[in-house]
């Protein structure tokens, strides 16, 4: 079996093909094209050189429909909802997203005003038919919506999750009144409760769906053409979908881009047995961080995109502008900022040579020496040194400061911003740091980490092999997923075991009939269950699973593991019967399992040094010797300060701090002071 993945990035694409038979494997970068996503990720399946025809597997993390959303490229759309309802958009929640900020503003609707209309229908909170659609209604709101030349249509009905019948009613209308157009129905992206949450998320979907259908046709033609005959799958929010999920259910794929690091982690933590981790993606446009505790992703009720909620679960990845191409500047007031603005792919850093003019973080790495503009992509481009410098000069002039000190601030004030990223998800959730490691990956990934774990008191870093296309190799490790929710709000003593024991039925069957659709045999899939509960009058959940089949003493049994679930999430428990939300349910499609090569024993245990180069550090400049990633061996060590290169990703040990090399080639580097390697 051979697999391809490709995660696109702001400013590299990354391909990794793996053939597990084989134990052989190929990566390769090409830079990234904004003005069309799918000619880099078909450069880059040119440029690897493998024979897609003996391909089964190609997995992708696709940017089509974030890219709509903050370009504002997404369709024009039409929203129809209960009357009444219509602004439910711009209401939203009161809670600001930056407290102390009283600029902040709310992302204007998606939908304007004008083509949110409302019909007269009503649905009960309990799933009872009100008052039913009329057609005439219907006809007169496409009418308008011809008029005013709308693309795409999203339904999202009061109650909705209780009983979609409404929704249904007016779903067929539109299908048979109006052919051909795109309709996203609230109930089949969500049917949880929350009005706001629920609209939001349903007009996004419509928003991207042309955009995200448009990409995903033209990138399997390109396969088809190269021979392709296998299965394309997409990185959606907690796992893999097959393409015509996604098709039918755009959203999935919006958090596409950080989520094939987190599932590399899972594994990595799995195999080295170390439960907790901090994932860490250093790319060329963003700083992504996530946790891994208990071998397992921390994850989020809801999410959201580019201020937009979703009713969407997976892991909490935090995200800032944060990477290689971030753009230094100056403020009004004198100060030296990093981000958010980024470079990109084109022109890039200033050193690129291809026009950029603003000096970036890698100009201050290629200045201080820690980057080597002569093995930049593995010496494949050369990078322009004196143009990096002179980027850096220009705020020389206005800090006052030296060359060097000027990199060394860009590359501080980089730092600060990530530390504070990882802060909030780490402390600011309670976890203590002394408990993880730091796994790093990202191009620009081990520049950073030794010396985030050592102000941030973690345990150590752990380098992967191929850190600088990590987020593309991780997507080949994750098992398809096609999770339900479904509001069933009721107290635990009064819910109807059979009612739900129904629900879960319908929505494992919907489940596993799609993982078989997407090329999954039975036996291959795994069903999950489980409820979110909560006392009375909370707003957040607890999930509590609960193994299919137990009649006898169920609710018994989910109300203790309730109680014990509570009060180790929040320290406490109340005597009071608690309640159902949500039913939940997770069919897992399994793929094989990826094998991972272990590298030979070294005989000496210190690796030959590929040379020394003059290093800027804060404010000392050190004669660091250099190592080439590739020779290094099992149970080889460096101590530092030192600098391991290889193709698509630099790793600096800071002095006082030892790297071993593990059985897999992972580079785990602690501080000396730690009385060794853990």
């Amino acid at each position: 079996m051979s697999r391809v993945g490709v995660d696109v990035g702001g400013t590299f694409t990354d391909i990794v093909w793996v053939d597990d038979d084989a134990f052989e494997s190929r990566v390769e970068k090409v830079r990234s094209t904004p003005w069309s996503i799918g000619q880099a990720v078909l450069d880059a399946i040119d440029k690897i050189g493998v024979d897609l025809g003996g391909t089964t597997l190609f997995v992708h993390g696709t940017t089509a429909g974030i890219n709509a959303i903050a370009q504002r490229k997404g369709s024009k759309v039409g929203l129809i909802t209960t009357k009444g309802f219509e602004d439910v958009l711009e209401m939203g929640r009161g809670n600001r997203k930056e407290l102390y900020n009283y600029l902040w503003k709310k992302p204007d609707p998606l939908v304007p005003r004008h083509l949110r209309l409302g019909l007269d229908e009503r649905t009960s909170y309990l799933g009872e038919i009100l008052r039913p659609v009329r057609e005439e209604e219907v006809v007169k709101i496409i009418g308008t919506f011809k008029r005013k030349g709308v693309e795409a249509v999203a339904i999202c009905l009061l109650h909705a999750y209780a009983n979609p019948e409404n929704e249904r009613t007016v779903g067929r209308m539109i299908r048979e009144l109006w052919p051909g157009v795109p309709i996203s129905l609230s109930h089949r992206i969500s049917l949880e409760l929350r009005e706001f949450e629920r609209t939001s998320t349903t007009v996004v979907d419509a928003y991207i769906k042309k955009s995200v259908v448009e990409y995903l046709d033209l990138l399997a033609q390109g396969l088809r053409q190269r021979g392709f005959a296998g299965r394309i799958y997409v990185i959606g929010h907690d796992g893999i979908a097959g393409v015509e999920e996604v098709k039918e259910r755009a959203i999935l794929s919006v958090k596409s881009g950080p989520m094939g690091g987190v599932a590399g982690s899972i594994l990595f933590s799995k195999l080295m047995g170390r439960r907790n981790l901090i994932t860490m993606d250093v790319g060329g446009t963003t700083f992504d961080v996530s946790l891994i505790k208990d071998g397992l992703s921390v994850e989020k009720q809801e999410s959201e995109a580019l201020g937009y909620p979703l009713l969407l679960r997976g892991p909490d990845i935090r995200s800032i502008g944060a990477g290689g191409g971030s753009i230094a500047w100056v403020d009004p007031g004198g100060l030296l900022m990093v981000g958010p603005r980024s470079a990109g792919a084109f022109p890039g850093p200033m050193c690129y040579g291809l026009g950029g003019e603003e000096p970036t973080v890698t100009d201050a790495c290629v200045v201080n020496g820690i980057i080597d503009p002569h093995y930049f992509l593995g010496g494949e481009v050369e990078l322009d040194a004196d143009l990096a410098a002179k980027g850096l000069e220009r705020l020389s002039a206005k800090l006052r400061l030296g060359l060097h000190e000027v990199a060394s601030g860009i590359l501080e004030v980089a730092r600060s911003n990530m530390m504070m990223a990882m802060r909030e998800i780490l402390l600011g959730q309670g976890f203590d740091p002394r408990d993880f490691f730091i796994i790093s990956f990202g191009g620009a990934g081990g520049i950073f980490a030794c010396h985030m774990a050592r102000e941030l008191n973690a345990r150590g870093v752990i380098v992967p092999q191929n850190p600088g296309v990590f987020s593309a190799w991780g997507m080949l490790t994750m098992d398809l997923v096609y999770s339900y929710t479904r509001t069933f709000y009721r107290s635990l003593h009064e819910a109807d075991m059979e009612l739900m024991e129904e629900m879960f039925a319908e929505m494992e069957n919907e489940g596993v009939q799609r993982a078989k659709r997407d090329g999954i045999e039975e036996k291959e899939i795994v069903v999950n269950r489980a409820f979110d509960m909560c006392y009375e009058g909370q707003a957040h959940y607890v999930e509590v699973p609960f193994r299919a089949g137990r009649t006898k003493g169920a609710k018994e049994h989910i109300e203790a593991s309730f109680h014990a679930l509570h009060e180790a999430k929040y320290g406490h428990r109340l005597e009071d019967v608690p309640f159902i939300v949500n039913l939940k349910v997770k069919v897992v499609g399994k793929i094989k399992e990826m094998p991972l090569k272990q590298l030979q024993r070294s005989r000496l245990g210190s690796p030959e040094r590929k040379g020394r180069r003059r290093v800027f550090l804060g404010r000392e400049s050190v004669e660091c010797p250099v190592y080439e990633r590739r020779t290094l061996l099992f149970g080889d060590r460096i101590g530092g300060p030192a600098i391991v290169e290889e193709p698509f990703h630099t790793t600096l040990v800071p002095q006082g701090h030892m790297l071993e090399v593990d059985e897999f080639g992972n580079l785990i580097i602690v501080s000396e002071v730690d009385h060794g390697i853990p």
